[in-house]
């Protein structure tokens, strides 16, 4: 589609007459500016080099970041919640700060379950580098919330406190005491500033933990390093929306030499785009200017068509561009692609390893560090609770030849007891088995005993696999506590 034209005047000056205005390309969200303006320096707190607003933003932007993000909450807290038994620790000697710790879960948050609340957390640590969680004491129980980063700004490390800790140390709880500089933490809601004081530190008041990606007052997402590819391919994104919705730059300039185009034509013109002129004929008029001094000739007018550019457009500019951009945000996660929704090059074998990977570099070690900054190291002490523990579940990822393997070796050296085999069959057949209902000694025979007594299981030693001899086995066990609960 031709943008314009150009025409001589009578004085022999082209001119430039507009045929269609292409429409303003999208342009990049504009950053909002910082609602902590102009209180800094009245409250002593400390400027961030770029605000979490603009970090979030910048996330909208992506086209890759939102779904990291997603794979983080997904295979970090989405498989649940659940409370574990410190080493040498059982009912025996630790069943009340087990009930003390569940009912604290269960009640942390009332409109939120632990799962969803650490979702947020996470979604704000990889958005923006830093989460706030309020710890609110109001009596029994504490209660748990979460406070957009936006919101908070905090002061410099601006007292020294000395601060107490409990921990369970060879099976005995000790006090230990340590100097720390501590600062505070400002939230602005509306056009007021509501105070809260670091965790642990001595004061009234509500508490705060802080937790933040790096060892600055303030975090920094781990994708940082990429904003100018990530705004990047989105500028080239823009780019290639502008080209589908306006076309590209002039493909030629008409030119009109010793006169011009009459009014019909030009208005013909202009109205010569879109798909109402696919296939249609343009019909031109030009105006020849007068000759010499009476008027009575016409000049010879001519009408000319200089082509811009005779190379064809792609279908999309910067494709490699944005594919590498994609694949070094992603590199920042470390996250392989089956988990961003990218997965046609996987088959089985890949796809898991990818898993297994990913689990054991990524996600493991994020748990456990996110349980002990708010829980095990923080909150379950200040509430009483040293002997057990919170953890984030994870998926099941096992090799089925490595585990069958394993079960053989298991099997065939005695070490496989039957009982043993009680959690694989509650897996294999998605119940319970009631251990009480079995002979004493009975569950601690090992399975290489077994092979002997064809009758009693069934013809479970002629079957070669493992797992499915485990499972025959498993059946049966089921089958004769059924027959027992019904005599």
């Amino acid at each position: 589609m031709m943008g314009g034209v150009t025409q001589e005047s009578q004085d022999g000056r082209a001119q430039w007459i507009p045929i269609g205005k292409a429409e303003e390309a999208p342009a990049s969200q504009q950053l909002p500016s910082d609602k902590f303006q102009g209180d800094y320096e009245q409250h002593g707190l400390i400027v961030p080099v770029i605000t979490p607003t603009a970090y979030v933003e910048v996330v909208k932007q992506s086209s890759i970041i939102p779904q990291c993000i997603d794979a983080y909450k997904t295979n970090i807290t989405g498989y649940g919640c659940t409370l574990e038994y410190m080493p040498n620790e059982s009912d025996k000697t630790a069943r009340t700060e087990w009930d003390i710790a569940e009912r604290f879960l269960l009640t942390a948050n009332l409109e939120k379950s632990i799962e969803q609340l650490l979702g947020e957390l996470v979604e704000d640590l990889e958005s923006c580098g830093n989460a706030y969680l309020e710890v609110s004491r109001g009596g029994g129980l504490p209660a748990l919330y979460r406070i957009p980063p936006q919101n908070m700004r905090c002061t410099r490390e601006e007292k020294r406190e000395t601060m107490k800790y409990k921990r369970l140390i060879q099976g005995k709880v000790e006090e230990f005491t340590q100097e720390k500089w501590v600062r505070r933490y400002a939230q602005k809601r509306g056009n007021s500033i509501v105070w809260f004081r670091e965790f642990g530190s001595p004061g009234d008041g509500n508490e705060v933990i802080h937790l933040r990606i790096g060892n600055g007052e303030y975090g920094e997402p781990r994708w940082s390093g990429n904003t100018p590819g990530i705004l990047g391919s989105r500028r080239a994104e823009e780019l290639n929306l502008n080209y589908f919705r306006n076309g590209r730059m002039l493909s030629m300039i008409l030119s009109v030499i010793n006169g011009q185009l009459t009014p019909q034509s030009i208005a013909a013109l202009q109205g010569a785009k879109g798909e109402n002129s696919q296939g249609g004929i343009l019909y031109l008029e030009v105006e020849g200017f007068e000759k010499g001094l009476i008027g009575d000739e016409k000049e010879k007018t001519e009408v000319k068509l200089d082509k811009l550019n005779d190379l064809l457009q792609q279908d999309a500019l910067f494709i490699d561009y944005n594919k590498d951009k994609r694949k070094e945000t992603r590199s920042s996660f470390r996250l392989p692609p089956i988990l961003t929704g990218e997965s046609d090059d996987y088959n089985r074998a890949t796809s898991d390893n990818a898993r297994r990977i990913a689990e054991e570099q990524v996600f493991n070690p994020y748990r456990d560090w996110l349980m002990n900054e708010i829980f095990n190291k923080r909150l379950f002490p200040s509430i009483g609770v040293y002997r057990v523990k919170s953890v984030l579940r994870g998926p099941e990822i096992s090799d089925p030849d490595e585990r069958k393997a394993m079960l053989d070796y298991l099997a065939d050296r005695g070490i496989l007891l039957i009982r043993d085999l009680i959690p694989i069959a509650e897996e294999v057949l998605g119940t319970v088995i009631d251990e009480g209902r079995y002979a004493e000694g009975y569950l601690d025979t090992p399975i290489a005993q077994l092979a002997p007594a064809a009758d009693q299981f069934g013809g479970a030693e002629l079957v070669e696999d493992p797992e499915e001899r485990l499972a025959t086995i498993a059946k049966r066990m089921l089958r004769e506590t059924g027959e027992r609960h019904h005599v």
